[in-house]
């Protein structure tokens, strides 16, 4: 049978054209002759005709463009500064020579219990302020701060009564004309919201309060006066001192505000860039610093090289005739070293086409110790080697399946024995509490009832946990933040660290993000987790709870300082009912990765034997709205 096996493969990969085989070249030989046709028929004159007469080209070109975009950048700077001052001197006109202003909010300032003139004087104020915003269209809204920093008055009245006392606009604007950036959320977009602040003068010199105006959402571009395309297919952007992006005279579904800007200029590098785009393009730019009050900021022109180089489309077109040509030659080219050179990669996309749809252990026929030679023989030992290991992966996966399909019947089977159980026990514990009654005064006997109750909750925790683990609750998702959670989780097992003589200790990280997640269940997680730390360490110890960000990740661990987990046993602790205590189903932690892993993230775990261990659950910012329930 093997012997007729061994001819079947024979006579399926030899090529029934060509008995003897192709005629292969010595070693090293192909390798040669590939580089001498290629090197004298293609590459030397496409080289030369197109190398030189692009980049004479391209080097006037670029001068020209480049002294128009340092030019563009630094005017713009120029007007952007000069649109802020004029903006700022808008502001400072509502407040000069205004005494009502200053005079209401002294008013206000002294009554500050709700009264008829305090109301009076409210209204006012309101509609001075949106007087004056109807007559400065950039501004999407006014509000004027009191002497203490709180908002006394404002266009958007929910700002009314808030405390801005620890605000830069206060702090800075009661001194003088202020300007800042900030970002906030809009309709689930992070966008560039301006502040400008001017001190409102009162009695003796003193300031009576702050004037902000603030421009927000869909005013920004009418704010600085920027063209979508000044120029052309020019792109300019404003950024900050740091390089992360401000405005952008046109938006992309690619552009992130507060996020750094894909250029090597964003910080002011100095000259003219070559660079590829957060768009995938290539592009020419040039930057000039931008000085608006305080901030030092840098203006961004970029121009795309494709329109740039445009005038080397003739250029182009010259070169594509030339490549044609060559081409011609080429055809004859791979005509004459077909036989040496295609035939046997033939063979082998044959056999690798035969492995693709299945067939293991095919094997091409093997001529020649040229590298072609090499390759085939390679081919086939790999052909072996996958077959071998396709069987070893067969044989593992079956193993693996045969258990799922056995934990799935053992799962099934423990979640009906569990609801049968649970109703009777209802009863025996209520016929326990009457009996406890009646047996007061014995006391052997109470002390009897209470050992089958405890009994009884350690039945009842023991079908909990089989149920939690058939049949897990759906997360209820909701933004949660991770320090909070982990407050809340070190509240309630505070009592039983006390009891055990363990310390517990956090470090939480102010930099972690909200994540959306069920807190419930996640609380029951972590505080199994810290449980567990608890137990081991008992008596005396210290739990700690940290949350780290790491790159697009945030990470909640839980460590303890106890005798740490073997080696051999780090890879069961996870698998349904092992466990290495007394008491306990050895569910705790099948259950606590369920949970995790159903809200799209992970949980690791890390150990050094007689030095603790450290469960880390791992949550991947980059999906976290597409954590499925």
């Amino acid at each position: 049978m093997h012997s007729r096996e061994r001819s079947r493969r024979r006579s399926t990969t030899t090529d029934p054209g060509d008995s003897s085989g192709p005629v292969l070249p010595r070693a090293g030989g192909l390798r040669r002759r590939i580089l001498a046709w290629f090197l004298v028929l293609s590459l030397v004159p496409l080289f030369l005709s197109n190398t030189i007469g692009y980049q004479v080209t391209r080097r006037i070109i670029e001068r020209q463009a480049r002294s128009f975009l340092q030019a563009f950048a630094e005017i713009e700077a120029r007007h952007v500064a000069t649109e802020v001052e004029r903006h700022q001197q808008s502001l400072d006109a509502v407040v000069e020579g205004n005494t009502a202003l200053s005079g209401s909010l002294a008013v206000l300032g002294e009554r500050r219990q709700e009264g008829t003139d305090a109301r009076t004087v409210a209204a006012r104020l309101h509609a001075l302020l949106d007087r004056r915003l109807d007559e400065l269209p950039p501004f999407t809204e006014l509000f004027v701060l009191d002497a203490s920093g709180r908002v006394a008055a404002a266009t958007a009245r929910y700002r009314e009564g808030a405390d801005w006392s620890s605000a830069d606009v206060f702090l800075h604007g009661r001194h003088g004309r202020f300007f800042t950036e900030d970002l906030e959320g809009f309709g689930g977009l992070v966008t560039p919201v301006y502040r400008l602040a001017t001190p409102v003068p009162g009695a003796g010199g003193a300031a009576a309060g702050v004037m902000v105006a603030s421009v927000g959402f869909g005013r920004v571009q009418e704010f600085f006066r920027m063209a979508e395309h000044v120029a052309g297919d020019v792109h300019s952007y404003i950024t900050d001192a740091h390089g992360s992006l401000l405005q952008a005279s046109h938006v992309h579904p690619d552009v992130r505000y507060g996020r750094p800007l894909a250029s090597p200029l964003a910080l002011g590098g100095e000259g003219v860039h070559h660079y590829v785009n957060y768009e995938g393009i290539h592009v020419l730019a040039a930057s000039a610093p931008l000085a608006v009050g305080t901030r030092q900021w840098f203006f961004v022109a970029e121009a795309p090289e494709a329109s740039i180089l445009g005038q080397l489309r003739g250029l182009g077109l010259l070169a594509g005739l030339l490549e044609a040509g060559f081409a011609l030659l080429l055809v004859a080219v791979v005509w004459v070293v077909a036989r040496s050179i295609v035939t046997p990669l033939r063979r082998l996309v044959a056999g690798a086409e035969r492995i693709r749809a299945g067939e293991l252990g095919v094997e091409v026929q093997v001529g020649g110790a040229d590298e072609l030679g090499d390759l085939g023989r390679t081919f086939n030992t790999m052909s072996r080697e996958l077959h071998a290991s396709t069987v070893q992966i067969r044989e593992l996966h079956d193993q693996e399946m045969r258990r799922a399909a056995q934990l799935a019947s053992v799962g099934e089977l423990a979640s009906g024995i569990a609801h049968e159980i649970k109703n009777p026990l209802i009863g025996v514990a209520s016929g326990l509490d009457l009996l406890g009654k009646r047996a007061a005064a014995d006391q052997e006997a109470h002390t009897l009832i209470g050992q089958m109750r405890d009994q009884l909750r350690r039945i009842e925790a023991a079908i909990r946990d089989l149920l939690s683990y058939a049949r897990p609750t759906p997360p209820r998702m909701i933004w949660t933040d991770l320090n909070q959670l982990s407050d809340r989780v070190v509240g309630l097992v505070a009592a039983k660290a006390e009891a055990a003589g363990v310390r517990i200790e956090t470090r939480l990280s102010g930099a972690v993000p909200t994540v959306r997640m069920d807190p419930e269940l996640m609380t029951q997680t972590l505080v199994n987790l810290a449980l567990n730390g608890i137990q081991a360490m008992s008596p005396g110890g210290v739990l700690t709870l940290a949350t780290e960000r790491v790159g697009e990740k945030v990470r909640l661990s839980v460590s303890d300082s106890g005798r740490g987990i073997p080696a051999d046993e780090l890879g069961r602790i996870f698998r349904p009912f092992y466990t290495t205590k007394h008491r306990g189903t050895g569910l705790g932690l099948a259950i606590s990765r369920g949970i995790v892993e159903r809200h799209g993230g992970r949980l690791d775990v890390s150990s050094t034997e007689g030095a603790g261990a450290t469960f880390t659950l791992v949550f991947d910012l980059a999906a976290r709205e597409d954590a499925q329930p």
